[in-house]
């Protein structure tokens, strides 16, 4: 109870500031950047919590421009995983934030810092690319991260969000992650999150699994549960 005690903690924590937007959105992992017609001054934040068998599993992204005309802009990543039992693994909070400057609609740079729950304090660096429209999601990131140890990591998301009726669309998700240390060449951490649900309106609910790989050994652990992902 008190690992799920300190989520509940943490939701309220953050959502007393979250911006509304006043637009209609097609709810989406990115959403507020990604697409020219839904840039507004204060972008949607997507939250989504998955209760899944083993843990929970919680994401928070915010992602806007340092002005109207700016190419500089911020991009904050909240993720964190809690294990229902004290003793089946450890509470999981990575917090990223990173300024960005965009080359063109589609590539990124971006620099910054990020707590990680076991390395602490990591600055680093990376690019972004991304393609996005009612229907679809591409983002790639690869980056380099400097210490506690120099490591590369590179994220994939690839989103698909058909429409089924006139109030309804289907959303899935592909999520992909490998860390690898660059001064002994050993893998670190990597995953595979899948999702897949209907949305409705800034709402999506639907069944989720992930797949976690720890260290060298490559430890697995695995996590099925029910997702809501939602536009604030």
């Amino acid at each position: 109870m008190k690992n799920i005690n300190k989520i509940i903690f943490l939701s309220l924590l953050i959502t007393p500031h979250l911006g509304i937007s006043q637009e209609k959105e097609v709810p989406s992992l990115l959403q507020g950047v990604t697409l020219k017609n839904s840039e507004t001054k204060k972008s949607p934040i997507p939250i989504e919590t998955m209760f899944g068998n083993e843990k929970i599993n919680y994401l928070s992204i915010v992602n806007f421009r340092l002005g109207e005309n700016s190419r500089f802009g911020y991009f904050g990543v909240m993720t964190l995983s809690i294990p229902y039992q004290n003793n089946d693994g450890f509470n999981e909070l990575v917090f990223s934030n990173a300024i960005t400057y965009r080359l063109n609609n589609k590539l990124f740079v971006t620099s910054g810092l990020q707590y990680h729950f076991l390395k602490g304090i990591v600055p680093y660096s990376g690019i972004q690319f991304l393609s996005a429209n009612p229907k679809w999601l591409f983002v790639i990131s690869p980056s380099i991260a400097f210490l506690p140890n120099t490591s590369f990591q590179s994220v994939g998301i690839i989103e698909y969000k058909p429409k089924l009726s006139k109030k309804l669309r289907l959303y899935t998700r592909f999520q992909g992650v490998y860390n690898l240390n660059l001064e002994n060449g050993l893998h670190e951490r990597s995953l595979v999150y899948l999702r897949t649900g209907i949305t409705l309106k800034r709402t999506s609910l639907g069944f989720g699994f992930n797949l976690d790989f720890y260290g060298l050994s490559k430890t697995k652990h695995q996590n099925l549960g029910i997702f809501i992902h939602r536009l604030f």
